[in-house]
């Protein structure tokens, strides 16, 4: 089997090994195998679970190399720099809250779900991270259409001038918001920084499972290996804070300066 596989595109293993990836594979292969029985009555997988410390030395996993490189943390570390790794969790933490806010305008669709924050409100947080943000990016917005336009005074044509630099991402409204982004990450090393690439990554690989209709019974491999990475991500660092509550926590607090000056 060896001999037949590329390596340079696969990873490979056996049930046997003592690792993550033989855990999750096993418990997958064994779902499926129970599955097929009940759905079918077959007489093969019903000798394999009655024979499984046997029969599970027959099994070979195989996985993509690109997937361990892209999702695991470990991996990612060791291929980009401190640098590297701040950019793009900066750039993506930037690119989530435009986002959010030009499909909410382009759906006409409330932010929040049309929620208040309230106090006994268990998504209160979420919901006030979402709604202070937005406030975030169309008040740099504005600022910067204030900075080029000065002689306009009108609000709903610097309301509309604000939009249409979020509806374009605007470079300089990108930059700015990048700079928030990073300096909302400068306490994090390295390793803490591969860790929520890891998650935002994973995140980016549920949602693209969601929108194919691939469900967790379709693909129990690639859902432990999803759960597993989550569970490691977690145990690195702990919890893990969400976009909204990591560039709210420093770009709200300029802003209100801003303000109150």
């Amino acid at each position: 089997f060896d001999r037949a596989v590329s390596h340079d595109s696969v990873l490979t293993g056996t049930l046997l090994h003592d690792d993550p990836m033989a855990a999750v594979h096993e418990q997958a292969i064994r779902l499926l195998l129970q599955w097929h029985l009940a759905a079918t009555g077959s007489a093969t997988a019903q000798e394999l679970l009655a024979d499984w410390s046997n029969a599970r030395a027959a099994f070979v996993w195989v996985m993509p190399r690109a997937l361990l490189q892209y999702q695991d943390a470990g991996e990612i570390l060791k291929a980009q720099p401190e640098k590297a790794l701040r950019e793009e969790v900066a750039s993506a933490l930037s690119d989530h809250l435009i986002s959010r806010l030009k499909t909410a305008w382009k759906g006409g669709t409330p932010l929040a779900d049309g929620r208040l924050p309230a106090a006994e409100d268990r998504g209160a947080d979420r919901a006030s991270y979402e709604l202070l943000n937005s406030w975030t990016v169309l008040d740099t917005a504005l600022e910067l259409i204030r900075k080029h336009n000065g002689a306009v005074r009108d609000r709903d044509i610097l309301d509309r001038l604000a939009r249409n630099l979020i509806l374009t991402e605007d470079h300089a409204l990108m930059s700015a918001l990048a700079r928030h982004a990073r300096a909302a990450l400068d306490h994090y090393d390295s390793h803490q920084l591969a860790v929520l690439l890891s998650h935002k990554r994973l995140g980016d690989f549920k949602q693209a499972l969601q929108r194919r209709n691939v469900r967790s019974m379709d693909s129990p491999a690639t859902y432990g290996w999803i759960l597993t990475q989550d569970r490691r991500n977690r145990e690195a660092i702990g919890r893990i804070p969400s976009f909204e509550e990591l560039f709210a926590g420093h770009a709200l607090l300029e802003r209100a300066r801003k303000v109150g000056a």
